[in-house]
């Protein structure tokens, strides 16, 4: 009879253990989540940044690097879980700190279209380059992008 309780008591001490960790590591996880929120949401300054490249990958997500212009051109870089090839060399909103620009976030979920009147506030210059078609015209084909 002792021996039962006692095994009743210990598989009861288990569960309690059981249920305090994952309300601890509950908290812990909502406690970060905050402070993250709150730092993104520290961001005053916006402005429009560009989608570069695809900068390294591995088994755990994709490093997409892209660059915005303050009072100088800054790069930087996102860690994404996933992205879609259709996304480079777009356009799209740039949080950033206003006293540190360094701190900054691009927003992927929102796609931009901005006229060139926009993106030369911004800081971008649209760049002439030249193509040659071979095959066909045998003529340097005028392109142009912006940088």
């Amino acid at each position: 009879m002792i021996k039962e309780e006692v095994g009743l008591q210990s598989k009861n001490d288990q569960w309690k253990m059981i249920i305090a960790i994952i309300i601890v590591g509950l908290l812990l996880y909502l406690i970060g989540n905050n402070q993250y929120d709150d730092y993104s949401k520290s961001f005053k300054g916006e402005t429009i940044g560009l989608l570069t490249r695809l900068k390294s990958n591995d088994e755990h997500g994709y490093t997409l690097q892209y660059y915005f212009y303050t009072d100088k051109k800054i790069r930087s870089v996102v860690f994404v879980k996933k992205y879609d090839n259709e996304d480079f060399n777009k356009f799209f909103k740039v949080k950033y700190d206003l006293n540190n620009p360094q701190e900054n976030n691009i927003v992927l979920e929102e796609e931009l279209e901005p006229d060139s009147i926009s993106l030369v506030k911004a800081g971008f210059t649209k760049t002439k380059y030249y193509i040659y078609d071979a095959g066909v015209t045998c003529k340097y084909i005028e392109k142009s992008k912006w940088k």
